[in-house]
């Protein structure tokens, strides 16, 4: 698909899924370059806008189709003609009959910090041994994807396992996501016991995130062998190093590096979705062939998307039908 867009005599500058919006704009001149053209495959979903001199990203005046990204609500969208959103893309809030608590848990690994998690449990599931899925980012996860009311609708069909979902928020993402020990020591000697201790537990435990938690998903589930049962890594920001914090410029990946390590023990199962129109996607293809090569069940699906809410959301139902098999 080819498209053509007009550009608006106030942009200064393009931004899209091929910049990876705010990150690389590529500057314009209205005069000098009347129209932009894009082209992506017919069942792509692609985001866009203009930034005025002010520096404030805007829509396409011309185009009536906003982009679902709470990053960046001005965004355009642009949808092929084959596009379809996955039928469990958009939450059905009706389905939220379970119960949710909202925990205040004071960790010692981060210094005494107060951290705040929800926890949901199905209608049924109090007293049930159930699959604990820990989720980064959880504010998003939990009021944007509603990937608890996407397993309440599988469950329903008996295409996925009713689990428990703990929603976890951080407080500095960068850091915090980007291989810090304290944060992994938080998840795996804090949270994890203190929720399979105070609720029924089958022992099996789902790491879910996307980007950067996915990343942090990855290393959680690798800190100590056996502790994890299935990742579930949505645009997996797979790059940097714990000495360089570089997620974006730059090919090296440590999480590779511990990936072909025969030393390093693995979860038994992983779940992988990128997008075509990302930074991301020549990094995750090379984690799925290191997984690959150690013999961890893998589930690899790349989508004609970019680094948005849009895409992840379109994956969650796969990844839970993966993480949660009957």
């Amino acid at each position: 698909m080819r498209v053509s867009v007009r550009v608006p005599e106030w942009a200064c500058q393009l931004v899209s899924d091929d910049t990876d919006m705010l990150r690389a704009p590529e500057p314009l001149d209205p005069v000098a370059t009347s129209h932009v053209e894009f082209e992506f495959p017919d069942d792509a979903y692609f985001e866009y806008g203009f930034v005025d001199a002010q520096g404030k990203l805007r829509p396409d005046p011309a185009n009536p189709v906003r982009a679902d990204n709470p990053w960046f609500p001005d965004a355009s969208a642009l949808k092929g003609p084959e596009y379809a959103p996955d039928p469990f893309a958009t939450p059905d809030r009706s389905l939220e009959r379970g119960r949710l608590e909202r925990l205040r848990v004071v960790s010692a690994a981060l210094d005494g910090q107060v951290r705040r998690v929800s926890v949901y449990t199905p209608l049924g599931g109090e007293r049930a041994e159930l699959p604990l899925v820990v989720v980064q980012d959880g504010v998003a996860f939990q009021r944007l994807a509603g990937v608890h009311l996407a397993a309440e609708a599988l469950a329903a069909r008996g295409q996925a396992r009713a689990a428990r979902f703990a929603f976890v928020e951080p407080v500095d993402r960068r850091v915090e996501y980007g291989f810090s020990r304290a944060y992994l020591d938080f998840l795996q000697e804090e949270l994890v016991p203190k929720l399979e201790g105070e609720n029924p537990s089958s022992g099996e435990r789902v790491w879910l995130g996307v980007s950067l938690g996915g990343l942090v998903s990855a290393n959680a589930a690798m800190a100590r062998p056996g502790g994890a049962d299935t990742v579930v890594t949505l645009s997996g920001a797979f790059l940097g190093t714990p000495e360089t914090l570089e997620f974006y410029a730059t090919r090296d990946s440590w999480l590779l590096e511990r990936l072909t390590d025969p030393a390093v023990g693995l979860p038994d199962r992983w779940y992988q979705e990128v997008g075509t129109i990302e930074w991301l996607t020549d990094v995750n293809r090379r984690i799925a062939t290191a997984l690959g090569a150690r013999a961890v069940e893998t589930a690899y699906v790349e989508r004609h998307a970019g680094h948005n809410w849009t895409n992840w959301r379109n994956g969650v139902a796969a990844a839970l039908r993966f993480a949660l098999r009957p």
